[in-house]
């Protein structure tokens, strides 16, 4: 039939390009990434400011000798790290040369994690510098100190080096951002003047404070990528990496049994402020970067809990307290403080060595029994409840506490953090979601019926060890006893071990959670009842 096309055929006609459009989009991708790209694939190299092409001509001739772009199989490997303090090496010292004074203080340290890891490059460059928004990795976006803008810095290296890895941390500093330094200053400043906690203040905006966070981080990693096009790069040249930030604080401080005291361990944050930190704030700061990282199409490493049982005064800290630089009297004297320190560098490089190998779009790392160590799982964690048949109740830490004892009871279904539970099928332990230092841990090591079943720090022994049966969960170390509740009738139930059986008090569903928010990100129980 000829003639004018009708509505419908057009209508028909246009779904069938966009479909087209769609199967480009989806194989060509996987074209690129069967067989090494050739050079005519590649977007043309785009000339650089003049200003940035001096810059660059002189690392050329340094890095080979003359000052040409050379093709990108026949240039020296690069891995190189952008962000702010949290990646740069603030808190860790060794710092390079100019950058740690009046005028440039970037705080990079030759201890940094890039300087550490296992994947092969014959270079590594760290350009993130304390302080930085991320605006500051948009190429021609704002500068910091004497130094060029990241995102400029980042255009020159991929022109004479072949990047490998482009690993981001940033999203803590810039107006509309979560503000992490004037917030943590902030909350150091009234618990050193006794001046009360500072989480109220925050607590209501973090919601806002976050989704700033988000966007920004989304526009400068689109940009990274924009720049690596322009630097003549194909997306399958190179891995973009989006790490987010570990929880400095932790309010089970108290259970460390060498603390070194509020003062000389530098721990002068309130302990509620500190729940905050770890329950509420960090999450949520969490989820904001994961989203971010999701928008757009970047690699995802999730390192929130990574330093969970190593936070500031806990023992074997990866993270700096506070601290006072003698001989600096202005507002960079402090600027150390709660920050990883060499040993949280070494776990982020252990992280994004395993990150960068697997192949992974999603990953998380954790250390999952207190041995100092990151160890990568794959994807993103979830914690799910422990619903009881008899009851309907779910497993709950008191009071939403994480000390190391803290009782485990019967309690409606909340969805809380202090009713989420990991488990790990390798080393069969059972994770509390408020710390991953913490463990379902059978009491003393008393592998009996009627021992109570608390959390403890996460060690990897027999008591922390437990089988799912069925719709049972057993003790490893003796599976004929199981999980159950008390008695309603003798008070409130608490988590024991009992002698198997077919009571309905020692059935278990381990089942996501449904609830629109949790509880601890839009009430205040967050904060625990033993930390004020």
């Amino acid at each position: 039939m000829s003639g004018t096309p009708t509505r419908r055929e057009r209508t028909h006609r246009r779904r069938l390009a966009q479909v087209a459009v769609l199967a480009t989009a989806l194989v060509l991708p996987m074209l690129a990434t069967a067989s090494p790209a050739a050079a005519a694939d590649r977007p043309a190299v785009q000339p650089l400011p003049a200003n940035l092409e001096t810059i660059r001509a002189a690392e050329a001739t340094a890095l080979y000798g003359s000052p040409g772009i050379r093709p990108i199989d026949q240039r020296r490997t690069a891995l190189i790290s952008m962000g702010d303090s949290q990646i740069s090496g603030e808190g860790v010292g060794n710092y390079v040369p100019g950058t740690h004074q009046p005028g440039n203080w970037c705080d990079r340290s030759y201890d940094q994690a890039v300087f550490r890891t296992g994947i092969t490059a014959d270079e590594r460059y760290n350009i993130a510098c304390s302080g930085a928004t991320p605006w500051n990795l948009i190429a021609g976006g704002p500068t910091q100190h004497n130094e060029l803008n990241q995102g400029d810095q980042l255009a020159i290296k991929a022109r004479n080096t072949n990047i490998k890895l482009i690993w981001v941390v940033v999203g803590a500093n810039g107006d509309g951002t979560i503000q992490f330094g004037p917030v943590a200053t902030d909350c150091a400043v009234r618990r050193v003047f006794f001046q009360g906690p500072c989480w109220p203040t925050y607590t209501d905006q973090w919601a806002v404070r976050t989704d700033g966070s988000r966007r920004a981080v989304e526009e400068a990693l689109t940009d990274i990528r924009r720049t690596m096009t322009n630097a003549g790069y194909l997306a399958s040249d190179y891995e973009l990496v989006l790490m987010s930030y570990s929880s400095p604080a932790s309010p089970d401080v108290e259970d460390n049994p060498n603390f070194p005291g509020w003062y000389s361990g530098g721990c002068l944050l309130y302990l509620a402020d500190a729940a905050f930190a770890r329950n509420k704030a960090v999450p949520m700061f969490e989820s904001a970067l994961r989203a971010a990282a999701a928008n757009t199409g970047t690699r995802y490493l999730d390192a929130s809990r990574l330093f969970h049982g190593h936070e500031v005064c806990t023992d074997n800290t990866s993270v700096r307290g506070l601290y006072i630089e003698l001989g600096i009297w202005d507002e960079n004297a402090a600027r150390q403080s709660f920050h990883p320190n060499k040993r949280g560098h070494g776990m982020f490089a252990q992280c994004i060595t395993q990150f960068y190998a697997s192949g992974q779009q999603q990953g998380t790392c954790v250390d999952p029994a207190s041995t100092g160590n990151g160890q990568l799982y794959p994807g993103l964690m979830e914690f799910r409840q422990l619903r009881n048949a008899a009851t309907g109740t779910c497993v709950d830490g008191k009071g939403y506490d994480s000390r190391n004892g803290t009782v485990q009871q019967s309690y409606r279904c909340h969805g809380g953090r202090n009713q989420g539970f990991w488990y790990d099928p390798t080393r069969q332990s059972l994770h509390s979601e408020l710390s991953h230092d913490r463990c379902l841990d059978v009491s003393g090591g008393s592998l009996t019926s009627g021992t109570a079943v608390n959390i403890y720090d996460c060690h990897g022994g027999t008591n922390q060890k437990f089988t799912f049966s069925g719709n049972q969960i057993r003790a490893a170390g003796n599976t004929n006893l199981c999980l159950a509740f008390d008695n309603p009738l003798l008070g409130t139930p608490r988590l024991r071990l009992a002698t198997c059986s077919s009571s309905s008090r020692q059935q278990w569903s381990f089942e996501s959670r449904s609830f629109a928010q949790p509880v601890g990100y839009g009430r205040d129980d967050f904060i625990g009842s033993r930390v004020y």
